[in-house]
C-alpha cells in the first residue's frame, strides 16, 4: 500500500546495473528505516503489563471492563460477543464471566445467557457464541463479572431466506498516530446491519516511523514504543486501539466482520515471510502465530476450527448475497515481485565458440546457424542519445563497464515483455493459494445454485488493473517531497510508458490467479463484487477478463485514518485523478485525497455504493461530505451514477 514503510510502487533496492541515466528502476517511494531487532520474550507475568494494557488512553479504569463491547461474525441465530475484564484479584487469577443477550436495552426480556471464563492465557478478553437467536434482530448485550457490569451494546443477526435489503458499510487502514478515528465515530451512529473491515486493524510500526507529527502532537503516539514482533507486542497495540473511545463506540453500536491486510503482521506479509521482517526478528512462523492469536483474542472473530491462520469464510445474508470474505495475505499469497530485484534486463547473443573472442550475434539467421552450447545471452548497456536505442556489442567494452557509472547517454533497458510473459505472468503465481482458489470456485456455485443473486467478495488487495498515473515534471512539486524525486519519478513513468502496473502487491502483481478468479467468475457466479481496502483511497472498477468482458464491478474503501497518495505525490489530486484514470481504463471513479467509508445498500435488482468522507482526521472538529453514489445492477457487472 501507499504508505512510508513499504507497500510502493517499486522496492527501494536499488539494482546494481543502474547508476547516472542507467538508474531507470529506483524505488517509487522512499521507505522509512525501521527498527526490527527489538524482540521481547517472557514478558507479561506481572500485573504490571495488565494494567497497562488496561489504561492506555488513561480513560480507563485498571481493572474491570477495560476496553468496552464488541460483536462480530453475525449469523441468523447467533453472533460472537466480545469484552476484555481485569480481575480484582490480579495478572494470575482466572475469572468467571456472564453474558446477557436482551430484546430491550433494560434487559428486562433476556433470550440467551451464559457463563464462560477468561485468564491470562487469553489476555482476559472474552468470547462468547451467544446462540438461540432470531434471524434479522436488533439486541442488546452486556457482560458482568465480580459485581462489576460492561457497558451496553448492540447488535444484529443476519435475515433468513427471502431477505429484500441489507446495508453495511466497509472500512479499512486504521493507523492510531496517523489522526483520530473520525470515522469510526461517525460509523456509531449510521443506520447500517453490520461493519465490514477489510484489514490493517493495527499497524506494526515502532513509534514515529509510519505518524503523522500533527496527530503525535495531539497524544497519537503508539504503545508499546517498539515495532511489533512477540505477543505481548500485539496484545500491548490492540488495547491501545481497542481503548479508543470512537472504535470502542463504533463496535458497541454494530456487529464487526473482519479480515486481515498485512499489517495486522508486518508490512507486505506473504505465505512465507514479509518485507518488514528479517531474521533479527527471529522466526516469521514465530511471529506470525504470535500477531494471529492476538487478532484473535482482540477481535469478535468466529473461529472455525480449521486453524487460527485460515479466516476465509463465508456468510449467508438471506439469500440475497454470499459475503465470500478471503485472505489475500497469510493462507497462500506467493512473494511479491519487485521491479528493481526481479525485471531482467535486454539482453543480446554472443557466439562464444571462440571463448577468448566472443562475437555479438545480432542476425536472426546467424544465430539459428549457431550451436546452442555456444551462445550465451548477455545484459548490455544501450546507447540511448539516437532515434533508437544501439547495443553495446564488443564484448571487451560490456565487460569493462562499471555498471554503476555507465557512460554518459548509456543505460540498461528492461525486458518488460520477459517479465511480463515468463515472470510476472507465470501461471502457477497465486495471491490466494491453491486450497483458498478451488475453496472459492466451491462458494460460486454453491452460491449460484442456491439463486443468490450477489457474491459479494470482502478481501484486501485491489483487483482492478491500475496503471502508472503519466504526471510532468511540472505537476510535481518535488523541492517539497519527502517521498518522490526527479530520477525516481523518470523511473516509474518510464515503467508507465511500457504500460506496466502501478504496484506489484496488488492483484496486478499475480494475473494468472486473477485470471483464474474471473474464469470462475464468468462460469459460475451470477453477479460478482469485489470490495477492497488497503490503498486508503476511494476507488471503482468496472472489471473485465483478458478477452475484454465485463466480468464484475469492484468498490474499494478510503482509509479511516491512513495517508493516501495525495501524501505521496505531492501534485494536485485533480491532475492524480485524470492521469491515474487515463492509465486505467477499468477505473470509473477515483478519490485520491480523503479519508472515509463507503456504504452498500444491496437488493435484489441493485448493489449501490456511496462514499464518504471526513474533512480531516487531525483534529476532532471536522465535518462530514457526500460522496457520489454508483449503482451496479444486476446482469450488467457496469456501473452507473445514481440520479
Amino acid at each position: 500500500e501507499l504508505d512510508t514503510a513499504g507497500g510502493g510502487c517499486i522496492s527501494q533496492d536499488e539494482s546494481p546495473n543502474f547508476s547516472g541515466e542507467g538508474r531507470l528502476f529506483m524505488t517509487f517511494l522512499k521507505k522509512a528505516a525501521v527498527n526490527r531487532r527489538h524482540f521481547l520474550g517472557g514478558i507479561g507475568a506481572g500485573i504490571g503489563l495488565a494494567a497497562a494494557r488496561g489504561t492506555v488512553a488513561s480513560a480507563q479504569a485498571e481493572m474491570g471492563f477495560t476496553h468496552g463491547v464488541a460483536s462480530g461474525d453475525p449469523l441468523e441465530d447467533r453472533v460472537i460477543l466480545w469484552t476484555r475484564v481485569v480481575p480484582k484479584a490480579g495478572i494470575a487469577s482466572n475469572i468467571a464471566v456472564d453474558y446477557q443477550v436482551a430484546t430491550d436495552a433494560g434487559f428486562t426480556n433476556i433470550v440467551s445467557q451464559g457463563q464462560t471464563r477468561t485468564g491470562p492465557k487469553k489476555d482476559f478478553t472474552v468470547k462468547v457464541d451467544a446462540q438461540g437467536l432470531k434471524a434479522d434482530t436488533r439486541y442488546f448485550y452486556r457482560f458482568l463479572a465480580e459485581g462489576n457490569t460492561s457497558p451496553t451494546g448492540r447488535t444484529r443477526t443476519l435475515p433468513g431466506h427471502g431477505a429484500l435489503h441489507a446495508r453495511m458499510a466497509v472500512i479499512s487502514c486504521s493507523n492510531y498516530p496517523q489522526g483520530f478515528f473520525n470515522v469510526y465515530k461517525e460509523l456509531a451512529g449510521r443506520d447500517v446491519d453490520m461493519i465490514l473491515h477489510l484489514g490493517d486493524y493495527i499497524y506494526e510500526y515502532a513509534d514515529g516511523v509510519y505518524s503523522n507529527d500533527a496527530a503525535v502532537a495531539h497524544g497519537r503516539t503508539v504503545r508499546p514504543k517498539h515495532e511489533l514482533v512477540a505477543i505481548d507486542d500485539y496484545r500491548t497495540r490492540y488495547a491501545l486501539y481497542r481503548a479508543d473511545p470512537d472504535l470502542q463506540a463504533a463496535h458497541a453500536a454494530h456487529p464487526f466482520i473482519c479480515v486481515w491486510d498485512d499489517h495486522e503482521i508486518a508490512n507486505n506479509t506473504w505465505k512465507g515471510g514479509a518485507e518488514n521482517h528479517n531474521e533479527g526478528e527471529g522466526s516469521f512462523e514465530d511471529r506470525k502465530a504470535a500477531a494471529v492469536q492476538a487478532y484473535h483474542e482482540w477481535l469478535p472473530i468466529r473461529e472455525n476450527g480449521h486453524g487460527l491462520d485460515k479466516i476465509n469464510r463465508t456468510f449467508d445474508i438471506g439469500g440475497l448475497a454470499s459475503l465470500i470474505m478471503l485472505d489475500t495475505r497469510l493462507c497462500g499469497r506467493d512473494k511479491q515481485l519487485d521491479y528493481a530485484a526481479d525485471l531482467p534486463m535486454t539482453t543480446i547473443p554472443f557466439d562464444f565458440s571462440d571463448e577468448d573472442n566472443p562475437k555479438a550475434v545480432l542476425d536472426a539467421q546467424a544465430l539459428k546457424a549457431l550451436p546452442e552450447a555456444a551462445v550465451k545471452h548477455i545484459p548490455v548497456p544501450f546507447d540511448m542519445r539516437g532515434e533508437k536505442p544501439v547495443p553495446m556489442t564488443d564484448y571487451a567494452e560490456v565487460k569493462a563497464v562499471d555498471p554503476k557509472n555507465l557512460p554518459k547517454g548509456f543505460s540498461y533497458l528492461p525486458d518488460v515483455e520477459k517479465f511480463r510473459h515468463d515472470i510476472l505472468g507465470a501461471e502457477d503465481r497465486t495471491i490466494l493459494g491453491t486450497e483458498q482458489e478451488t475453496w472459492l470456485v466451491e462458494e460460486f456455485q454453491r452460491s449460484s445454485a442456491a439463486g443468490v443473486p450477489w457474491q459479494i467478495l470482502g478481501q484486501q488487495l485491489l483487483i482492478g488493473r491500475v496503471g502508472i498515473p503519466m504526471l510532468t515534471d511540472e505537476d510535481i512539486d518535488f523541492d517539497n517531497s519527502k517521498f518522490i524525486s526527479r530520477e525516481r519519478f523518470d523511473a516509474i513513468r518510464m515503467l508507465g510508458s511500457m504500460g506496466m502496473p502501478l504496484n506489484l502487491d496488488f492483484w496486478d502483481g499475480y494475473p494468472a490467479c486473477r485470471d483464474r478468479v474471473y474464469a470462475s467468475i464468468r462460469d459460475n457466479a451470477n453477479n460478482a463484487v469485489f470490495l477492497s481496502g488497503d490503498t486508503h483511497n476511494a476507488w471503482c472498477f468496472e472489471l473485465t477478463d483478458k478477452d475484454g468482458d465485463n466480468i464484475a464491478v469492484e468498490f474499494a474503501t478510503p482509509s479511516v485514518s491512513s495517508p493516501g497518495m495525495e501524501a505521496y505525490i505531492p501534485a494536485d489530486p485533480e491532475r492524480v485523478r485524470e492521469e491515474t484514470m487515463k492509465a486505467s481504463p477499468e477505473l470509473t471513479y477515483f478519490n485520491s485525497k480523503d479519508r472515509g467509508w463507503l456504504e452498500l445498500d444491496i437488493t435484489p435488482e441493485s448493489m449501490s455504493s456511496t462514499w464518504h468522507y471526513v474533512s480531516t482526521v487531525l483534529s476532532h472538529d471536522y465535518s462530514v461530505t457526500k460522496g457520489p453514489t454508483l449503482v451496479t445492477r444486476a446482469g450488467s457487472h457496469t456501473v452507473t451514477m445514481a440520479a
